[in-house]
């Protein structure tokens, strides 16, 4: 029997695109479930192949809180799993998808863990996942590794964004156990969601270094004004009691350096490559889509993200929309990736997100 396996990265799925009173949620980054579910019939639809599913992070967007989760947070297993829920909740029709896909024979999907979903992490989680989609699912707290292919999120390559690996959980000073989440998860949940209320785009501009500078002269006063409020993020949080909130604060202010060192973790993957002599590595986080070719048949593979991304880099300038994955198929034995870019089937019209 035939193998394939299907990578993506990156949809961040909120509570869903409209709110119980029906209003549209301004939260919501994922808008494409119909094209997601087709895809997913693609992904089942070879009949006579054993077909693997890599969800490589950040498939749930835990940590972008709606104004009556604030409270509650992410930190403790009970509130990570009303969380779950509620995206659940949001984009029923597409755990239905997953579901379907997983009943059937030879039918398998994988979640990596990600820097935006780290209640992955909770046994609660995943046990509301598994009770929802059914069927062989696996949990990876780590790199997933097999036939000489790695698959890793990213996140770990940035200093900011790196969990502690032998000490994912805190209990001691709290109530209940909490997640010991990396400095840069609060940096993104707790500024620049906040900023977000105000340039909706802020979080889906790459590379971030170029819009830095793009704010000095198109954006000064709210430039400035934010830049003042990081510095003054960074030190409350040096102040923390949690300890890589605290650790990590002093990381912030190396941030923007690098991001600009490698915004697509090219050089980071090379040196995996090189470290565990495997032939092939998969990241996402960057939101950046890349296939490089290294020496000795050796190539990084990047399926960037399934939601609406502005590029200032000279070589994708522009508002950009690509559904991309990563396809594996077996010659003789071998893995062979190919970089895709999912199109869905025909329509002669889909609703436009202004």
């Amino acid at each position: 029997m035939k193998k394939i396996k299907f990578v993506i990265s990156d949809l961040h799925l909120g509570n869903g695109r409209f709110l119980p009173d029906g209003s549209v949620n301004p939260l919501e980054d994922f808008v494409y479930d119909n094209k997601f579910i087709e895809f997913i019939d693609y992904c089942g639809g070879s009949e006579d192949a054993d077909v693997e599913l890599i969800i490589n992070g950040d498939f749930l967007n835990m940590i972008q809180l709606m104004p009556e989760e604030q409270k509650d947070g992410i930190l403790t297993e009970r509130a990570s799993v009303n969380k779950t829920e509620a995206i659940i909740r949001g984009h029923r029709a597409m755990f239905d998808a997953l579901k379907e896909f997983n009943a059937h024979p030879h039918r398998r999907i994988v979640f990596t863990l990600g820097n935006h979903d780290p209640g992955l992490l909770w046994i609660g989680v995943q046990d509301t996942i598994r009770r929802v989609i059914q069927g062989e699912i696996s949990f990876i707290n780590e790199a997933y590794r097999f036939d000489g292919v790695h698959v890793e999120h990213g996140n770990q390559l940035e200093p900011i964004f790196r969990f502690d690996r032998k000490r994912y959980f805190l209990t001691r000073g709290y109530p209940e156990p909490v997640l010991n989440l990396p400095w840069g998860v609060f940096f993104v949940k707790d500024f620049l969601y906040r900023v977000k209320k105000s340039r909706p785009y802020i979080d889906k501009v790459k590379p971030y270094n170029m819009y830095s500078r793009w704010a000095i002269f198109n954006d000064f006063w709210f430039g400035l004004f934010h830049a003042i409020r990081y510095i003054v993020f960074i030190i409350k949080t040096r102040f923390s009691s949690l300890p890589l909130k605290r650790a990590g604060a002093l990381k912030g202010l190396s941030a923007f350096i690098d991001v600009h060192r490698s915004p697509t973790l090219a050089e980071d993957a090379g040196k995996i490559l090189e470290e565990e002599d495997a032939n092939i590595i998969i990241l996402g986080h960057t939101h950046i889509p890349i296939h490089k070719i290294f020496g000795r048949e050796r190539e990084y593979l990047n399926p960037g993200c399934w939601n609406d991304v502005t590029a200032l880099d000279l070589n994708s300038l522009g508002h950009t929309r690509r559904l991309i994955f990563v396809r594996i198929d077996y010659k003789h034995d071998k893995p062979f990736a190919r970089l895709l870019e999912w199109h869905g089937q025909h329509h002669v019209f889909e609703e436009v997100r202004a």
